[in-house]
């Protein structure tokens, strides 16, 4: 099993947990993306949503789950071939509500960028920013190093 251990540092990462944590419980009760389904049916699409609900959450917690007590002891998160999937999800939700939620007059080149000036950004939304850019590198790195859509031999 592949597994890549990044060493981050702590007082920079930890205001943007906070953030993300925010985007985090922002996606406890609604998807990331609206659902639309093709059937006018409520109760399988009311099923549908909640089973897609229930997946989001658990990709989130997953990323959360990075930052535990161990993160706060020394900077460490480990990522592996088997949560990579997952991992992927949960970067993917959180960076579209911090986008929805805090981005949403940020021209999408800026957001692409990755060598932004500092005062580019607003002061109100650099912290947002930040943590959009900071789960965008951990998606790089997983795709970089795991390739999750390669078979593992």
């Amino acid at each position: 099993m592949k597994r890549v251990e990044i060493k981050l540092n702590i007082s920079a990462v930890a205001p943007l947990l906070d953030i993300i944590k925010q985007a985090a419980d922002d996606l406890r009760q609604n998807l990331a993306i609206r659902a639309t389904f093709p059937e006018d049916d409520s109760e399988f699409n009311e099923t549908w949503t909640q089973e897609l609900l229930a997946g989001q959450n658990s990709d989130v917690r997953e990323l959360l789950g990075l930052f535990g007590s161990d993160f706060f002891a020394d900077g460490t998160i480990t990522i592996d071939s088997h949560n990579s999937d997952s991992l992927l999800r949960g970067c993917s939700a959180l960076r579209i509500q911090i986008l929805t939620r805090w981005l949403q007059g940020i021209p999408a080149d800026l957001l692409e960028d990755e060598d932004v000036p500092a005062e580019a950004i607003a002061d109100e939304v650099r912290g947002p920013f930040a943590s959009y850019t900071f789960l965008d590198q951990v998606q790089k790195i997983i795709l970089e190093h795991l390739d999750p859509g390669a078979e593992e031999a």
